[in-house]
């Protein structure tokens, strides 16, 4: 039961830098065609991450564990790093790292699930989180290939093709 509550706990903490680093990214958003979209999209998550976050929360509860509340444990035990006011919020930037920071997230993932599989409401929402994650990831993955194309795009506004 001890190990299930510190994989959880260790979860929960990447959840909550997740969820500031998303957070960070729908505030400091710069230099995109898609910005509207893309704002919207990381509150979106901030949104869901909340959901989940409460939901691990209260599975350390059912397994009789005490959730991590401090903000600087969140820190020290999380895989995640942490975005800073330095941090480079160009889109390209905060998709690469929405994408890494969700990729992360779903590799605990399987580990719980195999932890609890005698546990049908945890491994029900693993399950859950799983395809929520996964559609995450496609969407930021096809939205990396859009805004490589879209600086590319840009590159040759600047610089049209000379012709002879």
């Amino acid at each position: 039961m001890e190990e299930i509550i510190k994989k959880l706990n260790i979860l929960l903490s990447d959840l909550q830098v997740e969820r500031a680093n998303l957070q960070a990214m729908h505030w400091n958003l710069q230099g995109c065609h898609s910005f509207i979209t893309f704002h919207n999209y990381f509150n979106t998550l901030y949104d869901y991450n909340s959901i989940h976050i409460d939901a691990i929360a209260e599975f350390i509860r059912i397994y009789r564990g005490t959730p991590i509340v401090s903000l600087s444990k969140y820190v020290r035990r999380a895989s995640l790093e942490e975005l800073t006011q330095e941090s480079d919020y160009s889109a390209e930037a905060c998709i690469d790292k929405a994408f890494v920071d969700a990729d992360l997230i779903l590799s605990q993932l399987p580990q719980i699930f195999d932890a609890t599989t005698s546990e049908l409401d945890i491994g029900d929402y693993m399950a859950t989180m799983q395809a929520d994650y996964g559609k995450r990831l496609w969407f930021l993955r096809s939205s990396m290939k859009e805004t490589k194309e879209e600086k590319k795009e840009e590159t040759l506004d600047e610089n049209p093709p000379v012709e002879d």
